[in-house]
């Protein structure tokens, strides 16, 4: 009997062992209850058929974009990339985690594993691009846009609408923020929030500095003549928005003008001299060229430029003829400098050296019948030149080439003063000889007296011509 006993006992303890040791080798060969790997449920499962049971479950990964405000979906897609196996990793860890702790009822934590490629995912969300794009601008059509905001100038005072924001969709902003946020490793189903347009300019600083600068005067000098005007003078009325200003430019067309009209000889519609002789002369002087000219249309803008940037003191920066210092306050000056004078009521000219008479010389000027009457004004020699050909054509449209000694250029239309050989000297200082004998605008000379004022004359020398040059 007590072999028997001894022989029951070693039989039970080797069932109990057996049991004991299939119990403990099951635990360590299967996931505990609820061990979820990539979002599958594994618990109970060997690694052969949780391997088996995830490559089967695994499903593409979805994303979707979503206004965080209403709720609205915009898109819905899902991204055709393959998984790789790397969750076997993960469920390798989690059984050597079993083995330590077989009999846990609660399932391990393991470093969860990475099994899409995020470059392939956003190589397939580019691929989808269009289709986003197309979705969002769907969205957009019930959706209001943002607006930037402008600053409306009218009589010189400047109002300010603000920037708003609207509700419409950032296409590009999203789908950037898209592509940054995207990572199906994480999350196989994952919500992005959309990216909504904003103003592009605000303008608040813009319209702080416009509006102190309207309250100011600016300083504006040319040729060592300052004037003072009020900035609203100028900048009157227009708009300032995102793309830069769009301000009527007459006023500073205008500024530009009337300071030509008050300041400038070249140009000039009326003008006075004294000649040599004591004699007061009034004469039209929209053709001469002597003297500084502001360029109108380029330092119109040029102002209206240095107003916006906020400059108050302003040098004039587009002058024709800046070398010269003569404008209508000097006319005194001019008469004062060596000088050349041409009396077209009686066809002569003068040259005139410290005050005084030093040349005369008979001349043939312009004639409306040949051509065109020589216009009066102020006038420079522009460049002198000798030998000379000269050629133009005639007002019944012929062509002409003539051989001059000498020339001085007053204007860049061809007026000169030449020698003339074949202009005889009956014709010469005879004003009743011109309507039919005359030139062709041209002051013609004789050539002795032409070499004489060649010689004693030079570049940048004023030319005074008045008169009538109808007379007759």
């Amino acid at each position: 009997m007590k072999i028997n006993k001894k022989f029951w006992l070693l039989v039970t303890l080797a069932v109990i062992a057996a049991v004991c040791g299939g119990y403990y080798g099951w635990h360590t060969t299967h996931f505990a209850k609820n061990t979820v790997v990539q979002g599958v449920n594994i618990g109970k499962l060997s690694y052969k058929n949780a391997d088996s049971k995830i490559s089967s479950e695994l499903k593409e990964p979805e994303f979707t974009l979503k206004d965080p405000q209403t709720k609205e979906i915009i898109y819905q897609g899902k991204l055709k990339i393959a998984a790789s196996h790397a969750y076997r990793d993960e469920l390798k860890n989690l059984l050597h985690q079993r083995r330590t702790h077989p009999f846990s009822t609660k399932p391990e934590a393991a470093k969860k594993a990475s099994i899409y490629d995020k470059k392939a995912a956003v190589d397939n969300l580019n691929s989808q691009k269009a289709q986003i794009t197309q979705a969002i601008a769907q969205a957009n059509q019930k959706r209001t846009a943002p607006q930037n905001a402008q600053i409306t100038l009218a009589n010189g005072q400047a109002t300010f609408k603000k920037a708003v924001s609207g509700n419409q969709i950032d296409p590009t902003a999203t789908i950037n923020n898209l592509a940054k946020q995207l990572d199906p490793n994480n999350e196989p189903k994952q919500n992005v929030s959309i990216i909504l347009k904003k103003p592009t300019w605000y303008g608040e600083d813009e319209y702080q500095k416009i509006t102190k600068i309207l309250k100011q005067n600016f300083k504006y000098t040319v040729m060592g003549k300052t004037e003072t005007t009020p900035v609203k003078n100028v900048l009157t009325e227009g708009t300032i928005n995102e793309s830069g200003s769009n301000l009527n430019m007459n006023p500073s067309y205008n500024y530009i003008r009337n300071l030509n009209q008050k300041y400038s000889l070249s140009g000039s519609q009326k003008t006075d001299f004294t000649t040599a002789q004591g004699q007061n002369v009034s004469f039209d002087n929209s053709q001469g060229t002597l003297g500084w000219k502001i360029q109108e249309y380029n330092e119109g803008r040029y102002l209206q430029g240095q107003l916006l940037a906020g400059k108050l003191t302003i040098p004039a920066k587009n002058i024709d003829n800046s070398d010269q210092k003569f404008d209508k306050s000097d006319l005194d000056a001019i008469k004062n400098q060596n000088h050349i004078e041409v009396d077209l009521t009686n066809e002569q000219l003068y040259l005139v050296e410290n005050n005084k008479v030093v040349q005369t010389a008979p001349v043939n000027t312009g004639s409306p019948k040949v051509n065109i009457a020589t216009p009066t004004g102020y006038y420079y020699i522009k460049w002198r030149k000798a030998p000379m050909t000269m050629r133009g054509t005639e007002k019944d449209g012929t062509k002409y080439s003539s051989y001059v000694p000498q020339a001085m250029d007053l204007t860049d239309d061809g007026i000169f003063i030449h020698s003339a050989p074949w202009v005889s000297k009956t014709i010469l200082g005879n004003p009743s000889a011109r309507y039919d004998h005359g030139s062709n605008g041209c002051i013609n000379v004789a050539p002795a007296d032409m070499e004489k004022l060649f010689d004693r004359s030079h570049q940048g020398m004023p030319v005074i011509v008045y008169g009538d040059g109808l007379a007759s």
